[in-house]
């Protein structure tokens, strides 16, 4: 059976429960109605009963109803979808316009969840893709960059059981630890997203021409971490470097403005 199909009895079922408990009610209502004003006073007790039987059954028609649904949402994929299911709470695709060295432009972005994390984000899905991992999701570049260039992507993780503070210094110390990195800013954010963020940079060097400093291929990788909730804490990692800042730098900040945590 189709997932459409089954959609639309579960809905067709839920419809018919609505109505029946509707015209119960108004039924039950107006036996009450009969029994309360009833002018023979010689049936205080047999009224009693009744209205205890009746209060009864609503009770275990609720209850009824109240498993019926629970049922249908947690056994099948079709009704863990209608309470679940990320990808039917956001539009799948959508244009936007940023902006790039001044230059405004127009950009096509797909909708991307991660249903066990319970996050999404929207991507440039001209330019990236998503690769789900076990315990990383990383967005990369469609076409491979070759190894002359250092890494282009963004990495999503959670941490479980842990503080803002306690990933934030699991960050610095390993900044500290790469011989390729230097610990250069750290600062409260709130664009692209409301977070800790920390950059680290690669160091000084000289060219081949004998100019000494930070050179076109110089990595730049920068973290964000936001607030902790329940003991889970978010990290985004982008790793770019100096000469694509205005490229892939820019258009990972833009991506990530799209970043929500759906509870």
């Amino acid at each position: 059976m189709s997932n459409e199909k089954m959609n639309k009895q579960i809905e067709q079922l839920l419809k018919k429960q609505t109505e029946d408990a509707v015209n119960l009610k108004e039924e039950t209502w107006n036996k009450i109605n009969s029994e309360l004003f009833s002018s023979t006073t010689g049936n205080t007790s047999k009224r009693k009963k009744k209205k205890k039987g009746i209060g009864i059954t609503i009770a275990g028609l609720s209850v009824a109803a109240i498993i019926t649904i629970f049922f249908l949402g947690m056994t099948t994929e079709p009704g863990q979808a209608m309470f679940h299911n990320l990808k039917d709470m956001f539009i799948q695709e959508k244009q936007e316009e940023i902006e790039l060295e001044g230059q405004k432009e127009d950009t096509n972005v797909q909708l991307e969840v991660n249903e066990e994390l319970r996050y999404i984000i929207y991507i440039d899905e001209e330019r990236y893709k998503m690769v789900e991992g076990e315990t990383i999701d990383r967005i990369e570049t469609i076409e491979p960059l070759g190894d002359r260039y250092p890494d282009v992507k963004m990495e999503i993780t959670r941490f479980e059981n842990t503080s803002t503070e306690e990933v934030l210094e699991e960050i610095k110390q390993t900044i500290e630890k790469d011989d390729e990195l230097e610990l250069r800013r750290e600062e409260r954010v709130t664009e692209p997203i409301e977070a800790e963020m920390i950059q680290g940079m690669g160091p000084e060097t000289t060219n081949e021409s004998g100019k000494t400093g930070h050179q076109w291929d110089t990595p730049i990788h920068r973290y964000y971490v936001t607030d902790e909730i329940d003991g889970q804490v978010f990290v985004i990692k982008q790793a770019y470097f100096l000469e694509a800042a205005e490229g892939h730098g820019a258009r990972f900040h833009y991506m990530l403005e799209s970043f929500q945590v759906v509870k």
